[in-house]
């Protein structure tokens, strides 16, 4: 194979040479940096412009970032002209038995099982979210590394890293699978020049010390002690109510019992998360919960309310059912979640109001990490419930994403002089269309 070395980066470059030499590479590069994902594609685009058969497979942690893959890398790399791309397949139009398989491991891997390949590109492989009780490691082993024997085809396992989890595992047996390894940590990158001092001054700046380690210094950071260390008491104070003009979401998280069902209102102002009340309550049925939540509604004059649930179709079905809008909770990667809260905490991003949101305070004040499932809370150490409150929290972070709403301007002359107010309501109006 052969690339065109204007196209790469040095870092690139570097990977590239190692896996056309060694046939099978893991790579473990600064999140956003080195631009290990874009390689992988590169390699993918080389052989299939090829007009020879060849076959490839594109693995992506899930489905989601399987399509934002083919939107943002195969649509700019791949001519339009030359290559069908799509969420499934991409293909060379001349030779359309040149292709690409995408495929992600989130639903079923095994439905990927058979066939053979001449590239395998597995994407971030430590965030892979794997069904069915498969390991990261059991993937490889069993589904994609057989794919590759016939062709003696090429492989990139790529990703940064995500705690101890299934990709070390992989990295600390690479010698005995046939990998060679290259890992760059951001440090390293500013030694050879490939950053600035000042690029790396403002990550290391801006993000939390141990994200800094796990995600730009490439280490492998394990969680040990208490979760939400970084918390102190003037993160709970007396959080005022939403202004009507604000938006407010609810986050759910059911039980019954020991468990509880947990639900946190909150809004995002200037860039900080408001948790302003709590419903915590255990044997608490669905219709009690429903009136609850209107209760809440009606106490802070809420009229419009967005609602993230846990994954129990019978219970969301029955909130809507008694006219209470609500979609699925995102709980996808729950380690990178609860690293969302710890940098907020650490960037005194997040309050919580200390009266009302009790069982979220002993949650978060209690919180400890689980001492061999790494990124796990340890339950054993929750004895009033599961760590409900803190699941709720952790689907309101994630909910509130651009949620943030600007406080309407007010005119300044609306009691004043009626001619001045509707010559600003006209001059708002056109910049507006601008």
């Amino acid at each position: 194979m052969s690339l065109e070395l204007k196209d790469l980066r040095p870092i690139q470059a570097m990977a590239a040479a190692m896996l056309f030499r060694e046939r099978k590479l893991m790579l473990n590069l600064p999140r956003q940096y080195g631009g290990k994902t874009e390689l992988g594609i590169r390699i993918a685009h080389d052989l299939t412009r090829r007009p020879s058969p060849s076959s490839c497979l594109y693995v992506a942690k899930n489905s989601k970032a399987r399509r934002k893959a083919a939107r943002e890398k195969f649509l700019r790399i791949f001519d339009r002209k030359m290559f069908a791309v799509n969420t499934e397949l991409v293909y060379l139009k001349s030779f359309k038995t040149s292709q690409i398989q995408m495929g992600s491991v989130d639903v079923d891997p095994d439905a990927d099982r058979g066939g053979t390949h001449n590239y395998l590109h597995w994407s971030e492989v430590a965030f892979a979210r794997i069904q069915n009780g498969m390991s990261i490691s059991d993937v490889w082993q069993k589904i994609y590394r057989p794919m590759l024997s016939q062709p003696n085809g090429y492989a990139l396992l790529e990703s940064t890293n995500n705690g101890h989890n299934g990709w070390k595992e992989l990295w600390d047996n690479a010698k005995e699978l046939g990998f060679a390894t290259l890992r760059v940590p951001f440090s390293r990158m500013l030694e050879l020049g490939l950053v600035s001092q000042e690029e790396y001054d403002r990550e290391k700046n801006e993000t939390h010390p141990l994200i800094f380690d796990q995600e730009y210094e490439c280490e492998w950071v394990t969680f040990q002690g208490r979760a939400y260390g970084e918390l102190h008491d003037g993160h709970f104070c007396d959080v005022p109510g939403p202004e009507p003009w604000q938006n407010v979401i609810a986050a759910i998280d059911w039980g019954y019992d020991p468990s509880a069902t947990c639900i946190l209102f909150g809004y995002v102002r200037q860039g900080c998360l408001f948790v302003f009340d709590e419903i915590y309550a255990t044997k608490q049925l669905i219709e009690q919960s429903a009136e609850a939540i209107k209760a809440v509604m009606a106490r802070w004059g809420i009229e419009k309310l967005a609602l993230v649930a846990d994954h129990e179709e019978d219970r969301n079905q029955e909130l809507i059912n008694r006219g209470l809008g609500v979609t699925k909770a995102d709980k996808v990667d729950v380690l990178g979640n609860r690293l969302q809260i710890k940098k907020m905490l650490w960037k005194n991003e997040m309050y919580v109001d200390r009266t009302r949101c009790p069982f979220t305070r002993k949650d978060l004040q209690a919180a400890v990490w689980h001492p061999k499932r790494e990124g796990d809370l340890d339950d054993t150490q929750c004895t009033w419930g599961h760590w409900d409150a803190e699941a709720a929290l952790r689907y309101l972070v994630r909910a509130f994403a651009e949620y943030e709403a600007d406080e309407p301007e007010i005119n300044p002359h609306i009691t004043t002089d009626e001619g001045a107010a509707r010559d600003w309501m006209m001059r708002r109006e056109h910049q507006g269309e601008q």
